[in-house]
């Protein structure tokens, strides 16, 4: 959700510095590496897909 800030010729610097410290700060970027990995599911693959494919003939 954005915050609108209206300025105009009147609007001083002291003004708009004080609304842009109103503003919301960004969060950290968060860690994604603990979901980096391979999942290891019993079976190769290219044997599985194979073996589906051939199910529905």
């Amino acid at each position: 959700m954005a915050k609108i800030i209206k300025v105009n010729k009147l609007t001083g610097r002291n003004k708009l510095d004080e609304e842009l410290t109103k503003l919301p700060k960004k969060k950290a970027p968060m860690d994604l590496s603990k979901y980096f990995g391979k999942i290891n599911f019993g079976i190769d693959g290219l044997a599985y897909q194979l073996k589906t494919r051939d199910e529905w003939r």
